[in-house]
């Protein structure tokens, strides 16, 4: 793009480290980078890769600043509240650096939209906050040939995980060897439920940076089939191994994943039902025998143990709705957003389980 900016001079400082040098610069300028989140990892992660000079970035988040954002998301000021934060976030980092060009796109990602906004993507650095698009983004990236830097963050803790797709090996495992199905959205609570200092998610996004940097240049050692934690108290960091899963829905030989489909990614807690009319319902009881003989249900229910769901998972109709029971709610949940994902959406769960509701 047409900017008075002097790329010798603007590069000069990192041109000179013989891991960029002027090739590893030329391999930055043709990058295309999708940022997904423009919130606390978002920020340094566009800023640290628009500086290195990263060709085309693009940055998708359907969100808008709030003024809980400011102490951690820098790049926005006190007049920014209520503006697109994929806008402001580019009008930042384009005037950081008039060189590259910048795509802001304030539109949240889908299944529908997630093939056409990675089509002309190399590398993907995924900065959002919840379960169904980190694995919506991973199941693409792995589909569609297309490295993937991931990090999260839990209060004072984070963890970064790399899946360099486009040049994987065979024995190259991904974030499905680990969890074969989506967590629960509640399993683990965000920046708004369980708080955030600013310099968390400030180091972990520089960390991806540096990743994505280190992936599009070639250079360094990236750990693969492996999670790194970080524990900002102590400054303890350990690397976690995995192996491929040899029957990995995603990776092995035998996918059950092949393509992105929308009832897989869930992004809401929809299935889980607090008042139910148990007539409309075909109804699972997931509990043991002896919690059954403790507590039993008074409306007829078929006994499904959750302990044996591989060998009676099959037996579910895909056309009657179907509600799983469990004392407290957690099993049920868990076994129908698994059921979900094998393509039952005619499953719900008992919110709160028999100890809140009787049934």
């Amino acid at each position: 793009m047409n900017s008075p900016a002097n790329p010798a001079s603007f590069y000069q400082r990192q041109i000179l480290l013989k891991e960029i040098g002027e090739q590893g610069q030329i391999k930055l300028s043709a990058a295309r980078v999708l940022i997904l989140g423009a919130g606390g990892l978002g920020h340094p992660v566009a800023a640290y890769l628009a500086g290195a000079g990263v060709g085309h970035i693009t940055i998708c988040d359907d969100d808008h600043v709030e003024e809980s954002n400011l102490h951690r998301q820098v790049l926005f000021h006190y007049e920014d509240i209520g503006k697109s934060k994929a806008k402001v976030l580019g009008e930042r980092i384009s005037q950081q650096n008039p060189l590259i060009e910048i795509n802001s796109i304030s539109q949240k990602l889908t299944p529908d939209n997630v093939a056409q906004h990675l089509e002309n993507i190399d590398l993907i650095v995924d900065c959002c906050d919840n379960f169904a698009t980190k694995f919506l983004l991973h199941d693409s990236a792995f589909l569609f040939s297309k490295d993937l830097v991931q990090a999260s963050i839990y209060q004072m803790e984070g963890q970064l995980q790399i899946f360099p797709f486009r040049t994987r090996g065979r024995d190259q495992g991904c974030l499905r060897c680990l969890w074969p199905t989506i967590p629960s959205a509640n399993s683990v609570g965000n920046c708004a439920q369980a708080g955030v200092i600013g310099a968390v998610p400030g180091v972990l996004g520089c960390l991806q940076a540096m990743e994505a940097i280190k992936l599009i240049c070639g250079i360094g050692k990236t750990p693969s089939t492996a999670t790194t934690t970080f524990n900002l108290l102590t400054l303890q960091t350990d690397t976690l191994k995995w192996r491929k899963l040899k029957h990995c829905v995603l990776c092995s030989d035998s996918p059950s994943i092949t393509g992105i489909h929308a009832h897989e990614y869930q992004t809401d807690s929809s299935f889980e039902l607090s008042e139910v009319n148990p007539q409309e319902f075909a109804l699972i009881d997931l509990r043991s025998s002896a919690e059954r003989g403790q507590a039993p249900t008074q409306a007829p229910s078929k006994h499904l143990p959750s302990s044996e769901f591989e060998q009676w998972k099959e037996q579910i109709s895909h056309t009657e709705n179907t509600l799983f029971l469990c004392q407290k709610g957690f099993r049920s949940a868990d076994i129908t957003q698994r059921m979900r994902t094998l393509g039952y959406t005619n499953c719900y769960s008992l919110k709160g389980g028999l100890a809140d509701t009787k049934i």
